[in-house]
């Protein structure tokens, strides 16, 4: 597994953990279906989707520290980029 990918599953890991937080539980969810959906594609098996998925791992241990509506929405804000990037013309499916 390359490094994008370990960091992504590092990410939905500190997600996961983050499901018992009552408050943010079906945002996470909802990231985790959407994370599952581009953990395989070639965006994360390049160093294409290593500073994403960085910027994901960073943001979920920031708000394992400190839940706050201002962390989730950074976190929302990192995934929504990677469905961009992921799904982008020309990226390829594995």
């Amino acid at each position: 597994m390359g490094r994008a990918q370990d960091l992504l599953e590092k990410a939905m890991g500190n997600m996961n953990t983050l499901l018992e937080n009552k408050e943010f539980n079906e945002r996470f969810k909802s990231g985790l279906e959407r994370l599952d959906l581009q953990k395989d594609k070639f965006f994360f098996q390049s160093l294409a989707g290593l500073p994403s998925a960085n910027k994901l791992f960073k943001a979920t241990e920031k708000m394992i520290s400190e839940s706050n509506e201002s962390n989730m929405l950074e976190i929302e804000k990192i995934i929504q980029e990677i469905d961009d990037k992921a799904d982008a013309p020309g990226t390829v499916l594995t």
